[in-house]
């Protein structure tokens, strides 16, 4: 009987097409590679198997992840845990990392998770920061935080999340429950990296049941729009209330976004070290 293993996955998404592997776009072979394919692929090399990869959910091009969780079994014991981690990381591209593994339970399945969080950076102030550029959204326009976090209060709670879906969809139900809902400056106290003179980086986190496909970079792309004043920030509450006069925003970049955490119904994953 194979072994199941569960991994957490750290990535920088910029240069994959996302977590799916994607054969093809049209008649054209996708030319960037994906998280899923990169790990397979690590794992062949290494134990000489071909092995699924399942995730907690699929991540879009251009999304990262400091907290993804995956499983996938093996036939040969002959790797311990520890052996196996820096086994794969000796294999895989630094832009991925597996950051903690462990035998899992044959019932566990890193696909029913319970709840996640995923939150979104923007980057404020006079000029795009070349070390956060690949990892927030940059805003010339000053944002009003205050405003910001005020307009996702109403997003806690269960609620119809289909104004924020991505076209397409296709979803048995866009509801959702939303546990936590803020956005904080990051750093405001000190004067470092993520808040240097008139730098700022607000985080917009948001710990839920579930996502809908593009439904955070929806939402980012409108509390953008209530940062710099552009509407009000009651927007978000007519949005979910099925206002027909009121729309979402664009669709902020994907490199603004992480997934961040996934939790279990039994708590963290089955990271079985012995």
């Amino acid at each position: 009987m194979k072994t199941k293993y569960a991994v957490r996955l750290a990535y920088d998404g910029t240069d994959y097409c996302g977590w799916q592997t994607q054969n093809s776009v049209g008649d054209k072979a996708n030319p960037k590679p994906s998280i899923e394919e990169t790990l397979v692929a690590a794992v062949l090399d290494l134990t000489g198997e071909p092995v699924t990869m399942t995730a907690s959910g699929r991540t879009d091009a251009g999304v990262h992840a400091s907290g993804q969780v995956a499983h996938f079994r093996l036939e040969s014991l002959r790797f311990s845990p520890d052996r196996l981690l820096l086994g794969l990381n000796d294999r895989l591209p630094e832009s991925v990392r597996i950051v903690a593994l462990g035998k899992a339970p044959d019932d566990f399945h890193a696909g029913r998770a319970i709840a996640k969080q995923y939150s979104y950076y923007f980057q404020n102030g006079a000029a795009n920061l070349p070390h956060l550029r690949r990892y927030t959204t940059w805003c010339r326009r000053p944002l009003d935080g205050g405003a910001m976090h005020e307009a996702v209060l109403a997003m806690r709670g269960t609620h119809d999340f289909a104004p924020f879906a991505c076209g397409g969809s296709n979803v048995k139900s866009t509801v959702r429950e939303i546990f936590e809902a803020e956005v904080v400056r990051e750093a405001p106290a000190n004067r470092g990296a993520f808040a240097s003179g008139d730098q700022a980086v607000w985080r917009l986190r948001l710990r839920g049941s579930g996502f809908l496909k593009q439904m955070v970079r929806r939402l980012a792309g409108t509390l953008i729009q209530i940062g710099e004043g552009r509407r009000p920030a009651e927007d978000i509450a007519r949005l979910l209330e099925g206002d027909p006069g009121t729309q979402a925003g664009p669709t902020a970049p994907a490199g603004g976004l992480w997934l961040e955490q996934v939790w279990y119904a039994d708590g963290t994953p089955p990271f079985d070290k012995t």
